[in-house]
């Protein structure tokens, strides 16, 4: 039992320093970006597609935001395209999230599907971007993705 036990601890040493090797090396400039807040992106108003100033200081400048990833391909392995939500209850049912509650994620780079919170790191770009599961106000093009902390 013991043996497991240690070799149970050395598998899960080396899955997680896997994991954070992905993580730091598909773009590690990008992991510096401005902290955005679901409730900073709420700003957006996306009848007008008006948004406070602080939100557009933002456009085209490197961030990361939290939230849950929603995949938008088949392929479970490795994701190019999905979008952010900020909690787990926002899946994409009918009717979606608002759009300023949703960012469409493309990455540089396929990344594996995360199932739990975290954090996507990139360029924030101010658009409109239509998905098959609504429109989304915010455009992410990822570096690299991190389990939230």
């Amino acid at each position: 039992m013991k043996k497991w036990v240690l070799a149970g601890a050395f598998i899960l040493v080396a899955v997680t320093a896997a994991v954070i090797y992905q993580f730091a090396g598909s773009g590690g400039a990008a992991l510096n970006g401005v902290e955005v807040d679901w409730r900073l992106l709420g700003e957006m108003d996306y009848v007008t597609g008006n948004s406070s100033s602080e939100l557009k200081a933002l456009d085209g400048k490197t961030v990361k935001i939290p939230g849950f990833m929603v995949p938008l391909e088949d392929d479970q392995r490795e994701v190019v395209e999905f979008l952010l939500v900020p909690s787990p209850q926002a899946c994409i049912h009918v009717p979606p999230p608002p759009p300023n509650q949703m960012v469409y994620v493309k990455m540089k780079r396929g990344t594996d599907a995360a199932v739990g919170p975290i954090w996507v790191h990139g360029t924030l770009n101010l658009v409109t971007k239509k998905s098959m599961y609504g429109d989304a106000s915010f455009e992410l093009i990822g570096e690299a993705i991190e389990p939230y902390k």
